[in-house]
């Protein structure tokens, strides 16, 4: 179990880069910006790969838990069926995404060789799921993996889309290369997007979308913290990470870092949006395990009367 400290600890130090990044967004930019810089084009082609391979692993974990969990209501089983679906469709359809989009290497050719990849490379990562929640039981497992797949959800859906749809900041590398398009801090949407993506204007050889419009908050960012919550909840699959929950999140922690600095490399995105896309998430996933808990819906099997005490 992760003790509160650990998440007071996490949100801290996102909020606190959130208020520096909201006064200093532009001159963080301006000293680190390097433009299509190769690690930061691998990190926004494949960096979220791992988030997609846990939606993937909770889609055939789903899947099989549903089957064999005899009492429970058909409405239930249909519910993680289409869960399942959804986690799977997701990895795949995502992943295809972020390799040839302007984020990574910028090349539409890509597309339908990385589809084809991923449905299998997520399909393997189903099929595991599906393995290793069929020997372990049904019900304690079953309830968490409906819990991931909430928190998954609930924790994506405004960092990567819903947000994005109003507030419109323009991207750092679209500033400095467009030209003619100045800083804006989060809460100064570009409100005339619209009218400029159509007056035909190129940008990196491609006619400029409503991407370079997308700065806040960061959706890879947002996606490297749900390994925040994968990571830990493993030790309810895999007996061997029992009680290493607190070194995994922190393992989460790091990666999300290592990915939100990516992001400011190649000019994506601001501190401010790459921490806001993280503490989005965090938060979630503290208000969501906090209260499965409680309920003792996770780690069923080492709920014991000190463990009890860690959760307070």
């Amino acid at each position: 179990m992760i003790k509160k400290r650990h998440f007071y600890i996490v949100i801290g130090i996102l909020l606190v880069g959130f208020i520096i990044g909201s006064f200093l967004d532009l001159q963080i930019n301006e000293a680190i910006y390097s433009d299509r810089n190769m690690f930061g084009i691998i990190m926004a082609s494949f960096g979220t790969y791992p988030c997609y391979a846990g939606l993937s692993f909770a889609a055939g974990g789903l899947l099989v838990t549903s089957v064999k969990k005899k009492d429970l209501h058909i409405v239930w089983k249909i519910v993680s069926w289409v869960l399942a679906a959804i986690g799977y469709i997701v990895s795949v359809w995502l992943g295809s995404k972020d390799v040839p989009s302007i984020n990574g290497f910028n090349n539409d050719a890509l597309e339908l060789p990385f589809t084809i990849a991923n449905i299998f490379v997520f399909a393997g990562v189903g099929a595991l799921g599906f393995i290793v929640c069929n020997k372990g039981d049904e019900n304690k497992l079953w309830i968490a993996l409906m819990v991931m797949a909430v928190i998954f959800l609930v924790a994506l859906l405004p960092t990567s889309f819903l947000i994005k749809l109003v507030i419109h900041r323009p991207r750092y590398r679209y500033v400095v290369r467009g030209g003619d398009i100045a800083f804006h801090h989060w809460w100064e949407s570009y409100k005339d997007y619209q009218t400029y993506i159509e007056g035909n204007h190129v940008f990196d050889g491609v006619e400029v979308t409503k991407e370079e419009f997308k700065s806040f908050p960061s959706g890879h960012s947002g996606s490297a913290a749900i390994m925040m919550m994968v990571l830990p909840y493993l030790s309810m699959f895999f007996n061997k990470l029992k009680g290493k929950e607190t070194m995994l999140f922190y393992i989460g922690f790091g990666w999300t870092v290592v990915m939100m600095f990516s992001r400011l490399l190649v000019g994506a995105h601001y501190l401010s949006d790459t921490c806001m896309g993280a503490l989005i998430v965090v938060v979630v996933y503290f208000i969501g395990h906090s209260f499965a808990a409680s309920k003792g819906w996770v780690y069923p099997q080492e709920k014991q009367p000190e463990q009890e005490e860690q959760a307070a």
